[in-house]
């Protein structure tokens, strides 16, 4: 932080403006306020530098809230301000004080440290349409320093992707410096650009760029991992698949893992190890994935059992589908609001991404704005509190507006992938109960009984009954004891 030069810039108009408060003579502004003295801006400064954030954040507000736009230091006291509200947990009235700071042409030399501070931000839930649109899209800042060149050059070449414009995308990646961490960013964009336009070749490429990027971070290799293993996987290369999805690092006991857990089960299938899969799929059942959307995992159990001939395991799961999804279905079929469905909206934010940030920014206005009113009664005196507040209250109804629209859209894909699956359900039904009729008129039709299981009485692995315990470590490593029931050539 350039604290020397605020400081000097700070002292170059105090002799000029405190003539003229000494004199009394400073201007009014609004009707019991006057304008606050260059000394605010400086103790406000010295506030900051105490690391006494919500004095600061008074102090700086009160110059600039006071001040018209050609009083010296206004700038920096804007940054200043936007910065201690970041320091205080203030996200969202942070960012929209750099919006401002950095559009502001007066002082150049505070871009950089504005957008140093959106860079932060932007790393967690913050308001899309200010600060990836409005400010580093719709603006050319010039000059500036390789890694923050780099970071607004990655979200105006994702702008440019999105427009169709890949050309202009892959010009603005490519000035993007190796040591970017964004540069393996870019490189997996493309790569879900070409996957899009269904060049398979040129999409795997740069995944695999990105994955093997030095600067890449976890998440980055993360979805890359993910992509080539969907690729893979639709390829056939099972094996392949497996090792990558077996690599895949996301929080334990989450909405990621549990998609994670599923697409291994269908790799598992694929690779004919059932016991693998049917482990997976059980560990799906655990209380910590029960908010999981996965009409997918009753599909692939009766799918499993039917190849093994199972036909009576295999009805059951698609009564236990129907059991699942008859309230959600019979919503759909009556023709409601699908907003109003718990299940779908939950679909809703596991088939959108986008709809899960937009929450989570609501939930984090929603936080910082009960905050506001318990921060100092210096906010109250000089009206900081209420201009937050203000702001907050907008942001949070202009947030209602999109989550309202992006909801309507997002339940009713979601809609239309349930009816999908059970269209699926209903088809494999019919033909449980035709390969159960073909078994039963055959001329080798027998029943099979139940035997128990040979457990060795020593064995290099334990082995224990399973009573519905759930170990969260051990939820990737169920084996599910199964044999095939099939007589040759039902196999």
């Amino acid at each position: 932080m350039n604290a020397l030069i605020v400081l000097t810039l700070s002292l170059a108009g105090q002799a000029q403006q405190g003539a003229s408060t000494e004199a009394g003579e400073a201007p009014t502004v609004g009707p019991s306020r006057r304008a606050a003295p260059p000394e605010i801006f400086r103790s406000g400064l010295e506030a900051f530098y105490d690391e006494n954030y919500a004095d600061a954040a008074a102090r700086m507000y009160d110059y600039v809230s006071t001040n018209n736009d050609t009083v010296e230091n206004r700038a920096w006291a804007k940054y200043f301000l936007a910065v201690s509200l970041e320091k205080l947990g203030f996200s969202h009235g942070a960012a929209e004080h750099l919006f401002d700071v950095a559009q502001d042409r007066t002082r150049p030399e505070l871009i950089p440290d504005a957008l140093e501070a959106v860079e932060r931000i932007m790393e967690g839930p913050h308001d899309e349409a200010l600060l990836d649109q409005r400010l580093l899209i719709d603006n050319d800042f010039g000059y500036l320093p390789p890694d923050l060149a780099g970071f607004v050059r990655y979200h105006q070449g994702l702008a440019d992707l999105r427009a169709g414009r890949q050309r202009w995308a892959t010009r603005l990646f490519d000035a993007i410096p190796n040591r970017s961490t964004y540069a393996a960013q870019a490189r997996y964009a493309l790569g879900v650009t070409e996957l899009k336009r269904e060049r398979e070749s040129e999409a795997v490429g740069y995944f695999r760029s990105a994955l093997a990027h030095p600067t890449a971070t976890r998440p980055v290799r993360n979805l890359a991992r993910l992509a080539l293993a969907r690729v893979l996987y639709e390829r056939e290369a099972y094996e392949g698949a497996h090792q990558l999805y077996s690599a895949v690092e996301v929080p334990a006991l989450t909405a990621a893992e549990g998609e994670v857990l599923l697409e291994r089960a269908w790799t598992a299938y694929g690779r004919r190890r059932y016991r693998e899969a049917m482990g997976l799929l059980h560990a799906l059942d655990a209380p910590s994935y029960r908010t999981l959307h996965a009409p997918e995992k009753f599909l692939l159990r009766a799918l499993i059992f039917k190849r093994l001939c199972h036909y009576i395991p295999a009805k059951r799961e698609v009564r236990r589908f129907r059991f699942a999804f008859e309230p959600t279905l019979d919503h759909i079929r009556r023709r409601s609001d699908l907003r109003e469905s718990v299940a779908l909206r939950r679909a809703a934010v596991q088939l959108d991404p986008s709809l899960g940030r937009l929450l989570a920014f609501r939930e984090v206005l929603a936080r910082e704005l009960d905050r506001v009113d318990d921060v100092s009664d210096r906010w109250r005196e000089t009206g900081l509190d209420d201009d937050l507040g203000g702001m907050y209250v907008l942001a949070a109804a202009r947030t209602d507006l999109q989550l309202a629209g992006s909801f309507a859209a997002a339940t009713r894909a979601a809609a239309e992938e349930l009816i999908a699956f059970e269209e699926q359900m209903s088809l494999l039904d019919y033909e449980i109960g035709l390969a159960i009729y073909e078994r039963l008129r055959g001329e080798r039709a027998r029943r099979e009984e139940d035997r128990p299981v040979d457990i060795p009485l020593v064995s290099a692995e334990a082995i224990y009954p399973f009573v519905d315990e759930y170990w969260n470590d051990e939820l990737d490593r169920y084996d599910f004891l199964i044999e095939n029931r099939c007589f040759g050539a039902e196999e």
